[in-house]
């Protein structure tokens, strides 16, 4: 049986937060490519246990996100049948200017949001969610809670550069966010127009989102966002992400076929230029040593020109290259790595050190927010300055000659238990009744 949230008192719906009550939000999702994100894990994840929680979603889609999620999950539209879905689909942006590009932008954040407000009016939801923290996604939600007078709210799990803060943005005005956008080296190629576009974006995000409340999938978001609007409010789902703990390996193996292996987008922010200098330095003490390489190729040059140093630098028969993987095989070569290598400058949770717990393999990564707030706990996660490539070198020959493996497996899977994805749509549903809760008190002082 459902109730309506917007007629309990706040005792009765602070009791309801534990999970006994039915929900039925309106959730947009948007594949915009087909290719495995962790983003995408983890809405597909919640979409297929949150009808057997108790959250009812009411899903606005397209056909072009449809068609991408299912060549990333076969299984997408089953699940998808699970709930009423109404997909609203736009003609293709034609436009050559990009001022016309980005007021047809605009139309279609309008469009959506009145139709996702209709959808929402007709169907009685409790709540309107942008699984992301996208501007379009973002400002879409908002403007559609405006129209129809329901809370919102949007899920942060942010992994893109230009999101990363700069610790001196400073007052929250276009200049300085402009700064912030000039400073990073994934734009610098880029035309003024489109900076100014990234900055106009970036700034809408940030001032919208203080809104409403944030939902975050790490504490380490909470961080990152309060250098750049301090003014935004959080709630920290916890935990935020998790693995499906039944596809890992159960049994340890004890015969190596890599001594490290790393597994992440082929991307500079997640540290492969930085893979070659750390392993120099453990190739010299251990002249065998074998590291794999698994991702996803984004740019193809990118790739290219880590290749090309690797064989510069007489590495060739040491690093060895296996790009994008399937699932299981994957995870097969996780498990047989004696450690997971992961330089990663960027994450908001890191579904990549969790994974490899999962397969009972311990990691060695840079300190960064991601892995302190998540994993700062475990005693199979060890953290180097970031940045520093020697002394994630000296670490990594210290597990490999001085850390007993076996024990160091058995802490990492117990670890990873705590992270089921059950968990997750557990903390996530009541995640959603504090945004109610939030909203429904935000109105009553109004008055």
């Amino acid at each position: 049986m459902r109730f309506s949230v917007k007629h309990l008192s706040h005792a009765a719906m602070s009791d309801f937060v534990g999970g006994y009550m039915n929900l039925k939000p309106i959730i947009l999702v948007r594949f915009g490519y087909s290719s495995l994100s962790g983003g995408y894990r983890r809405l597909y994840e919640i979409l297929k246990r949150g009808k057997s929680e108790g959250i009812d979603y009411i899903v606005i889609t397209d056909s072009k996100s449809c068609e991408n999620a299912v060549k990333i999950f076969p299984d997408f539209m089953e699940i998808l049948g699970q709930y009423k879905v109404f997909k609203k689909d736009f003609k293709k942006n034609g436009f050559a200017f990009p001022i016309m590009k980005q007021v047809y932008s605009y139309k279609r954040i309008v469009d959506l949001a009145l139709f996702i407000s209709r959808v929402a009016k007709e169907e009685d939801a409790d709540l309107i969610i942008n699984p992301g923290e996208g501007t379009f996604g973002v400002l879409t939600c908002y403007l559609a809670s405006v129209f129809c007078s329901k809370p919102w709210t949007a899920i942060f799990q942010p992994t893109a550069y230009l999101l990363q803060p700069s610790y001196s943005l400073g007052p929250l005005n276009p200049l300085n966010v402009f700064k912030h956008m000039n400073k990073k080296a994934s734009i610098n190629t880029q035309s003024l127009i489109s900076k100014v576009g990234l900055s106009i974006d970036l700034l809408s995000l940030l001032k919208i989102s203080e809104r409403t409340v944030i939902l975050a999938v790490s504490n380490s978001v909470v961080e990152d966002f309060s250098f750049m609007n301090p003014r935004i409010r959080f709630i920290t789902i916890t935990p935020g992400n998790g693995i499906d703990v039944g596809k890992f390996p159960k049994e340890l193996t004890a015969n190596f076929n890599y001594h490290g292996v790393f597994f992440a987008r082929l991307v500079p922010e997640k540290g492969i230029f930085d893979l070659i200098e750390i392993w120099k330095p453990v190739v010299r003490k251990m002249p065998d040593a074998k590291l794999a390489i698994c991702g996803i190729i984004e740019e193809k040059e990118i790739v290219e020109k880590f290749l090309k140093e690797v064989s510069e630098s007489n590495l060739s028969h040491n690093v060895e290259f296996l790009g994008q993987q399937e699932e299981a095989k994957l995870l097969n070569i996780v498990a047989n790595s004696y450690l997971t290598v992961y330089p990663s400058y960027v994450d908001s949770f890191s579904l990549v050190a969790l994974e490899s717990l999962g397969c009972g393999t311990p990691v060695v990564a840079y300190d960064i927010p991601a892995i302190r707030h998540n994993f700062s706990k475990s005693k199979a996660v060890f953290r180097v300055p970031i940045g520093d490539k020697e002394g994630m070198a000296n670490m990594i020959l210290h597990v490999l000659t001085k850390m007993e493996r076996k024990s160091l497996s058995i802490e990492a899977k117990k670890f990873a238990t705590l992270y089921d994805w059950d968990n997750v749509v557990k903390a996530e549903k009541e995640a959603y009744f504090k945004v109610i809760i939030e909203y429904s008190r935000s109105k009553k002082s109004l008055f």
